[in-house]
């Protein structure tokens, strides 16, 4: 079984799915909210939520 973590941003109202964005080579892709930039390490608004979903499949 594995597990995948979705993470959404609130700052609408309601959960938007966050998208990756990616950088330079050398930096790790990191997902970013379009809307208002926060991304799991920067949240100051503390708008983003994650759910798990199981995949039991493997």
């Amino acid at each position: 079984m594995t597990i995948y973590r979705k993470w959404y941003c609130t700052c609408t109202g309601e959960p938007v799915e966050l998208t990756c964005n990616e950088f330079l080579e050398d930096e790790p892709v990191e997902l970013v909210c379009e809307l208002c930039g926060a991304t799991p390490s920067s949240d100051p608004r503390r708008t983003l939520i994650f759910r798990e979903l199981d995949d039991w499949e493997d």
